[in-house]
């Protein structure tokens, strides 16, 4: 094992870090090649609290064949979510018909209380993210 002086270290790690900093003032300062397109949003009252400790989360969410997600709320917590994997079912409170929603696809969800569920033969898997 070949052990370094800690001195030698701090060396090391300050020239680690200058050359970093020379190599980021060559980096490119427009974009290039980059495309972006909203999936899905949802808009927030006026007034609407962000701080008291929330914090913002992603998760990736399964729900397996003949899973079900019963009705709650997003009232106090907005959510957006991208589609993965299979087809799911969400119930709106209040809407007659279900919607489907399709791997590739997103959906936003704020205020309207909803459910979902997965009647497909594969797992639904889908991106949230939301406020807690």
């Amino acid at each position: 094992m070949n052990a370094t002086h800690p001195a030698q270290q701090m060396a090391n790690c300050s020239a680690d870090s200058a050359e970093r900093g020379a190599s980021t003032r060559l980096l490119p300062t427009e974009r290039v090649g980059i495309n972006g397109k909203e999936l899905a949003a949802v808009e927030l009252p006026a007034g609407f609290s962000m701080h008291d400790g929330r914090r913002l989360r992603m998760r990736e969410v399964t729900i397996e064949p003949g899973g079900f997600l019963p009705m709650h709320s997003h009232a106090s917590r907005p959510a957006v979510a991208f589609v993965l994997q299979g087809v799911m079912t969400e119930y709106l409170e209040g809407e007659d018909q279900p919607v489907t929603v399709r791997s590739g696809q997103s959906y936003a969800t704020f205020m309207k209380p909803h459910a979902l569920q997965n009647q497909g033969a594969v797992p639904v898997v889908f991106i949230e993210i939301d406020l807690v």
